[in-house]
């Protein structure tokens, strides 16, 4: 049976005007939509000023990798449209429903998604479009959405860091003069209470909208060739990221592997293969955790928080070779040092510069052997001039205490009298076993004070790392 299409085009509002009627007595709502669409009372220009509101439900929000991420979501639109409204019509449908075909039989709004690099409406055979309309001509326009955003992140305080992504939806065919973005005064973006991310957690969500954006124009450029603004409305996700997963497999190893690099510090200096093979190792499987960490790192520029705990954890195993090296050098030597205290500094002055030890050691030999030969000469502590030893009475009678060190010496003159000589050797160790040090023995000094200060250097690194985590995780919040 054909429609008859009773049209009163002089009516102006349905209060003014006769119930319409449609020649089938029980049309079906593609009947009613097809003579709400046709040519003779609708055409696809919207109407002017029209205000359309948008929401956005998300059931899926797949990780940022690579400076994108995967939303799969429902975006509706609702906005009025006059020439759709069916309530001056004697019919009995309260509502219209359709899909696909029946958004192309009405003017449905152009949104694009700014940032996006892939996307496209999901469905298998026909697109997941529903079209809603109620009898007062609004339109609800439904349809169901996976999008590949782009994301750009800072990642300097990686993986302790917070990120921003936004979707933005802007108007494309019509300014804002013609059309304007709303978003819903009330839940705007909602999203399915079992939404789980495994690396982020979405903290927070908040939405703007503007009417003077132009994404397309640049300078003196234009290329959508228009003078005025388009409406867009942007949506943004403030993601934490959860540092669960790197804590277990990235900090935690990375600090044994430091820890292990020490037991080099138990074996003996001559402990080639063994100590070698230690060191070599833990610092190959640092690297190889290292890279498997930062595959999934997009390329930058800066330094990240992880890279430098990674590059003090290589720092501190390449100190624990060089140590090793250092040792087996002197455990090499093979010969005894002298030195005339037994403590850090003269060790390591000892070890280093042997060579210059042994000139000293030299020198003060020279100086001894000349002090024999020459008459001594005293130095009073008060005017610090020379004092010739004068005796009355034979010579022979005469007592010259024999002196060793005579340059190094302080004397205490007070009424003519000697009260009191010190020399340097006074002070010297007595004995071979307290100013002499074989090199297997200092090699082994140096791995017992190893032991000690290796740890505690980390411990102090750990202290300021991740003291300045937790302080800008306070400072977030």
């Amino acid at each position: 049976m054909c429609l008859l299409f009773k049209l009163n085009y002089a009516c102006t509002t349905s209060d003014s005007c006769p119930a319409e009627r449609i020649g089938s007595e029980n049309p079906s709502t593609y009947e009613l939509l097809k003579y709400l669409t046709h040519s003779d009372r609708y055409s696809h220009v919207p109407p002017r000023g029209l205000n359309i509101s948008t929401r956005l439900f998300l059931y899926n929000f797949q990780a940022v990798h690579n400076l994108r991420y995967i939303l799969n979501m429902l975006l509706q639109y609702r906005y009025n449209d006059p020439r759709l409204a069916y309530s001056s019509i004697d019919s009995n449908i309260s509502v219209i429903l359709g899909d696909e075909e029946a958004q192309h039989m009405i003017w449905t709004p152009h949104v694009y998604i700014v940032n996006d690099q892939k996307s496209a409406v999901m469905g298998p055979i026909t697109k997941d479009i529903t079209v809603t309309i109620l009898p007062d001509g609004t339109v609800f326009l439904s349809q169901r959405l996976k999008t590949t955003l782009t994301c750009w992140m800072k990642l300097h305080k990686f993986p302790f860091d917070q990120q921003q992504c936004f979707l933005m939806l802007e108007s494309w065919a019509h300014n804002s003069n013609e059309l304007t973005l709303h978003w819903e005064k009330s839940n705007p973006v909602l999203m399915t209470p079992n939404l789980h991310m495994s690396e982020f957690f979405i903290s927070n969500i908040w939405t703007n909208s503007s009417e003077k954006s132009d994404f397309y124009s640049a300078d003196d450029h234009n290329f959508r060739f228009s003078s005025s603004n388009y409406s867009a409305l942007m949506v943004t996700f403030q993601l934490r990221r959860q540092v669960g997963f790197y804590i277990m497999d990235y900090y935690i190893p990375s600090m044994l592997l430091v820890f292990i690099s020490w037991v080099s510090f138990w074996l003996d200096a001559n402990a080639l293969s063994g100590r070698t093979a230690l060191g070599v190792s833990t610092m190959l499987t640092l690297i190889l955790l290292s890279s498997k960490t930062s595959s999934s790192l997009p390329k930058v520029s800066y330094i990240l928080a992880s890279e430098i705990w990674f590059l003090f954890c290589v720092i501190f195993i390449i100190a624990s070779l060089v140590e090793f090296a250092f040792v087996n050098v002197i455990w090499r030597r093979g010969n005894s040092v002298e030195m005339k205290k037994v403590n850090s500094k003269y060790i390591f002055k000892n070890t280093l510069t042997p060579k210059q030890a042994k000139k000293e050691m030299e020198e003060h030999k020279i100086a001894a052997e000349r002090s024999l030969s020459s008459p001594p000469h005293y130095v009073s502590a008060r005017n610090r001039l020379p004092i010739p030893f004068t005796a009355q009475g034979p010579a022979g009678l005469l007592q010259i205490p024999r002196l060793l060190y005579i340059h190094d010496e302080e004397l205490e003159y007070e009424g003519g009298h000697i009260m009191r000589l010190v020399s340097e050797e006074d002070d010297r160790p007595k004995g071979k076993s307290f100013t002499t040090m074989t090199s297997s023995q200092i090699a082994k000094w140096i791995d017992r004070k190893s032991r000690i200060m290796f740890p505690l250097t980390f411990l102090v690194f750990n202290i300021l790392y991740w003291g300045s985590v937790v302080i800008d995780v306070l400072v977030r919040k």
